[in-house]
């Protein structure tokens, strides 16, 4: 799985493709949430810093995005992350789980 880095600051969507046997997998009519939380195995969700719900960019191909707002992407520090799938029948598969590493930016506003 993918450490995601990203600088403080900035809101370009977070996108993934998803995958099996190294192949895009349709994903059309699947759901996804991306959740970065500063443990790795939290008992409870209080914590979390961002939860995102993903927008399918085209399900046919996997490839699935997670937008930002500017006070979700205003974080620095060393996280963690999982993407969860939940597909049409309701079963939940965890399909990304890693790092995620917001660094400091240099320009602060425009």
């Amino acid at each position: 799985m993918p450490i995601i880095t990203r600088k403080r600051g900035d809101t370009y969507p977070i996108e993934i493709l998803v995958t099996s046997e190294d192949l895009p997998l349709d994903v059309s009519g699947c759901t996804f949430k991306l959740t970065v939380d500063p443990s790795k195995a939290p008992a409870v969700d209080i914590d979390n810093v961002i939860a995102l719900t993903g927008t399918l960019i085209t399900g046919e191909t996997g490839r699935v995005d997670f937008a930002l707002t500017d006070e979700q992407a205003d974080h620095l520090g060393k996280y963690y992350y999982d993407v969860q799938m939940t597909d049409g029948d309701g079963k939940i598969r965890t399909i990304m789980a890693d790092k995620f590493v917001w660094v400091q930016d240099i320009t602060k506003a425009l």
